[in-house]
């Protein structure tokens, strides 16, 4: 199994190195630890306008390449910190690798050879009050074909997960990545909001069936209502340390996690995401 953390100059660098710690010591795995500078985005925002009809001027200096060497730097120390926290836990089959290009496409390039990815929720360009899923992270999300897993800023024991699934479409990407093993097991609660009908409880069935035989502790609740305020409350309520959520397919739940009310819900939820 293959980890591959991305850690940027934000403040949940730390908390991505603390959970690669944590899931590298649980499942045993290989820890890739990549920082990406960006010299097109860096210059992008040393754009001017010129005249009226908004045609732009890039003001390109030696300032600028100052600016990439400098990033670099920071970006190189901070991979150093980050390979030796993750020896002094004990994992020690730990690589880094520090890249230039497009943020996004350079992330997805980068993370091709994962088993799973972990990142920050927003990156250093957020806006801490207004943007709880970061663009990279969504771009990542849509691009990625392994779970990418979106953590908070700090870290805590992962002792219970909440599986928020549509289960009146189909289970199948969280609960088939929770199964093949990308997690450590531990209680978990798959809950499906909506309306209970003789499809939903026979999904959850073979869901918590399938988690159950992987080695998981499983409950299922069907609750009504709205998912982008009963899953938060959920969170809260049954002290949930991880929420993991089908990213991929055609649910109204991915719709949800990666459309308009990504904010929403990202915002409410203080917990690491496993997008799947």
């Amino acid at each position: 199994m293959k980890i591959v953390a991305f850690i940027d100059l934000s403040l949940y660098a730390r908390s991505v190195i603390d959970h690669a710690i944590w899931l590298a010591r649980e499942q045993q795995a290989s820890v890739e630890l990549v920082n990406i500078v960006s010299p097109n985005e860096l210059a992008a925002s040393n754009l001017a306008p010129v005249h009226p009809a908004g045609a732009m001027l890039l003001q390109h200096d030696g300032a600028l390449d100052a600016k990439v060497a400098d990033l670099a730097r920071q970006g190189r120390e901070r991979l150093d910190q980050g390979s030796k926290l993750l020896n002094e836990a004990g994992v020690f089959d730990v690589s880094t690798r520090l890249l230039e290009g497009h943020t996004s496409l350079t992330m997805v390039e980068a993370a091709s050879p994962a088993s799973i990815i972990i990142m920050g929720k927003r990156g250093e360009q957020a806006d801490l009050a207004r943007l709880p899923l970061g663009s990279n992270l969504e771009r990542l999300a849509r691009g990625s074909k392994v779970p990418v897993l979106a953590v908070s800023r700090s870290f805590r024991p992962i002792k219970r997960i909440l599986a928020a699934i549509d289960a009146e479409t189909s289970a199948a990407p969280a609960v088939n990545s929770l199964a093949s093993g990308i997690l450590p097991t531990c209680p978990l609660d798959l809950l499906h909001v909506g309306d209970r009908t003789d499809i939903a409880e026979q999904i959850l069935e073979q869901a918590e069936a399938k988690l159950t035989g992987a080695g998981f502790d499983v409950r299922s609740r069907i609750e009504p209502g709205v998912a982008q305020t009963v899953v938060p409350e959920r969170v809260v309520l049954d002290e949930i340390d991880l929420l993991a959520v089908s990213a991929f397919g055609t649910s109204r739940l991915r719709s949800m996690i990666l459309g308009s009310l990504t904010s929403e819900l990202l915002r409410a939820c203080q917990v690491p995401v496993l997008l799947c």
